[in-house]
């Protein structure tokens, strides 16, 4: 997730490439996910925007930015690895920490195509650890509801056809072939 051997090794093998962007600024993010689209295509899996690529976020949202703030604060200040380095707003504009209310997270999460250069299909949202409670960890889950219906929408709007979905778990696939065999057969 670090690294360019990572990102190589992955396209050498046509893996997808995840990359756990809390911790890298936006360019080492850009730099490791375009290295990876460029291997992935010179070893002859495909375009490079068919790459699967995936990235990580830490979350923290309120009905509106304030809240978020002032509550994730504490939690931030105090983490051994965000704390007694830049400050949460430094953090919030040079990564993938994003506190706020849910457009702002909607937001937040629909320009980093433009840093993983093109369409992704993963998006993993930390929401606990740092001493968050369980009780808040809970209601981010509950925002997520409302806020995850919206970046499918908006991430479908505009991709090109022959860009991937995000790949299905087996049993998914399952489900779904079932699915319309069983509307098929209704017809």
């Amino acid at each position: 997730i670090r690294s360019p051997e990572i990102a190589e090794q992955a396209a050498y093998y046509g893996d997808g490439f995840f990359h756990n962007n809390l911790l890298w600024p936006k360019e080492h993010v850009q730099r490791m996910v375009g290295l990876y689209r460029r291997r992935f295509e010179h070893y002859g899996h495909g375009p490079a925007d068919q790459a699967i690529v995936g990235l990580g976020a830490q979350l923290y949202v309120r009905k509106n930015s304030q809240d978020a703030i002032r509550e994730f604060r504490p939690y931030f200040d105090n983490a051994p690895v965000y704390g007694h380095g830049p400050s949460l707003e430094e953090t919030m504009a040079q990564t993938a920490v994003v506190v706020g209310s849910p457009q702002e997270v909607i937001d937040r999460v629909l320009a980093y195509r433009e840093v993983a250069e093109g369409d992704y299909q993963r998006q993993l949202f930390n929401v606990d650890g740092i001493g968050v409670p369980h009780r808040a960890v809970l209601e981010q889950i509950e925002m997520l509801g409302e806020i995850v219906p919206v970046l499918r929408r908006e991430f479908a709007v505009g991709r090109p056809a022959h860009v991937p979905d995000a790949p299905l778990h087996p049993a998914m696939k399952a489900a779904q072939a079932g699915a319309t065999a069983a509307e098929e057969t209704a017809r």
